[in-house]
């Protein structure tokens, strides 16, 4: 007798790839961006002030004193659901961490998303912005 197994069945993705990337670069923030609004005080073009973000360094408390974007606050991811009363419902949350594999960004991202916060990611985090010779501030 011979037996016949099927090919394993791939789900559909929820979203097409056009979508996905609309929306990745709808929630991203190009560390060019950033400089022009935290440093140079300068509007985007889709309509940001300078007034309207808060920048959240989701590193290391030590890793945040070595140097952090000009302004950040920081907050662990660790430490982000006992903080979240203390970061504001009317700006823009900007979140990053080390570099572009670093996951604790994104998954903080999705936590402010999920409680209602307006929220976008540094692309590239603190290490694209250091690649690019934006300034830094350290706390000792």
């Amino acid at each position: 007798m011979t037996r016949t197994v099927d090919a394993p069945k791939t789900k559909a993705p929820v979203i097409t790839a056009a979508d996905y990337f609309a929306a990745k670069l709808a929630y991203e923030m190009t560390p060019w961006t950033l400089k022009g609004l935290i440093v140079d005080g300068k509007a985007t073009s889709c309509g940001l002030q300078p007034s309207a973000v808060c920048v959240l360094d989701v590193r290391s408390p030590d890793a945040y004193r070595q140097g952090h974007v000009p302004g950040a606050i920081s907050i662990p991811l660790a430490e982000l659901s006992g903080k979240i009363v203390s970061l504001p419902k009317n700006k823009t949350i900007v979140t990053y961490c080390a570099n572009i594999t670093c996951a604790l960004a994104p998954k903080a991202a999705l936590e402010l998303a999920q409680k209602g916060f307006k929220v976008m990611e540094l692309y590239g985090g603190i290490a694209t912005w250091q690649e690019y010779g934006f300034p830094i501030e350290k706390k000792s």
